[in-house]
């Protein structure tokens, strides 16, 4: 069964829902912006926000391990935002 990390973003209507099964990597590039690479290398899911060097990356990896890690009733982890972290937008490039 496909498991998933969410991330609730501000800009959005609901979370956006990511299939760990596609993810490479993540980096934070600096406090407003952060890559989510997908398996192929060459797209990627941009997100926007403030304070994403307050580890976002680290809390992605740490969801994705989480989700490996729960029954297949459990399909999707939220990313742990943390009290100052904000997504505001969600895009794949």
């Amino acid at each position: 069964m496909a498991k998933y990390i969410t991330i609730d973003s501000s800009a959005d209507a609901a979370n956006v829902h990511i299939n760990i099964d596609k993810i490479l990597y993540a980096e934070t590039t600096n406090s407003t912006t952060a890559r989510i690479y997908l398996m192929d290398g060459a797209k990627y899911i941009a997100i926007t926000g403030t304070n994403l060097t307050s580890g976002f990356e680290e809390n992605v990896n740490t969801a994705m391990v989480t989700a490996a890690q729960t029954s297949w009733t459990n399909a999707t982890v939220a990313v742990d935002l943390e009290d100052d972290m904000t997504v505001t937008g969600v895009a794949i490039t």
